[in-house]
């Protein structure tokens, strides 16, 4: 799991797989860690038999009668999860107050507005691609749910800022424009106009001001905020160090090799940063 947990209970010869997350589980500690570093993740499915039943084996046969009373009187998914952080002592007890609140509060609301804090979450945590994901599914599910135009938007918006992320500008623009006429909020309309700038369409980008009437100032605004970024130091940097490697390594094949180079230390910090 990308850190070293200190186990006092024994350590499962068979782990339990949590399929939305691809990972073993080996103790009820690491099951501690994943619930309160994946709060946001979980949902009712996580409650269930298959868990009690391999608690049973692992940890205890009274722990699992505890999850299974819980199951059979179906009572709420923050009780059952609030359960399992009290089998051990890896978690202090104001945090799992803190997990069972936020587990708690996605009771109150519709499944597509869990799956979007879900998503948010993701993408806060720069899990891009993940979130991309589930906005996408939310997306597919609000055709049969009825949800606000406002909502909607919102998701678009969030949606473009996943794009917006991996220099997709062209798929970014597309989104934060849905966005804008569902929400008809300002952060979504300057959010398209730099992505059009970023793309150096300006073709596009005058279109857009004429299409949606943006204001003098509001255009010079969003032009100096992507020449602003485009000539900041890191990005210039950045240019500097790649026109020395392009002299450095005059040969083509040798040039496009220090890039991969690059290009795979990037890949691997990102996954770093998506590992649970």
């Amino acid at each position: 799991m990308g850190e070293l947990i200190l186990c006092k209970k024994p350590i499962a010869a068979v782990p339990y797989y949590i399929e939305d997350a691809s990972v073993n589980i080996y103790s009820i500690e690491e099951l501690c860690y994943y619930i309160a570093h994946n709060v946001y993740l979980i949902n009712t499915e996580f409650a269930c038999v298959e868990l009690c039943n391999w608690i049973g084996r692992e940890v205890g046969k009274e722990e699992e009668k505890a999850l299974t009373q819980v199951l059979d009187n179906e009572q709420p998914l923050h009780v059952f999860v609030n359960t399992i952080l009290n089998f051990s002592d890896y978690l202090p007890g104001d945090e799992i107050r803190n997990v069972v609140e936020i587990i708690a509060s996605f009771e109150n609301k519709s499944p597509v507005e869990c799956a979007k804090i879900r998503a948010d979450r993701l993408l806060d945590k720069d899990k891009i691609v993940d979130a991309i994901y589930e906005y996408e599914n939310i997306l597919d599910r609000l055709e049969k749910d009825e949800m606000s135009k406002e909502f909607m938007g919102d998701v678009w918006h969030n949606l473009g800022v996943c794009y917006s992320r991996l220099f997709f500008f062209n798929e970014a623009s597309v989104c934060y424009e849905y966005a804008y006429q569902l929400n008809r909020k300002k952060i979504s309309l300057e959010s398209m106009l730099c992505a059009y700038r970023c793309m150096k369409d300006d073709d596009g980008f005058n279109m857009q001001l004429a299409k949606y009437f943006v204001p003098d100032d509001l255009a010079s605004k969003i032009k100096k905020i992507v020449t602003d970024t485009s000539t900041s130091k890191d990005v210039v940097d950045f240019s500097t160090r790649l026109d020395k490697m392009k002299s450095d390594f005059y040969e083509e094949k040798s040039y496009q090799k220090q890039l991969g180079l690059i290009i795979e230390r990037w890949k691997n910090e990102y996954n770093g940063l998506c590992n649970i």
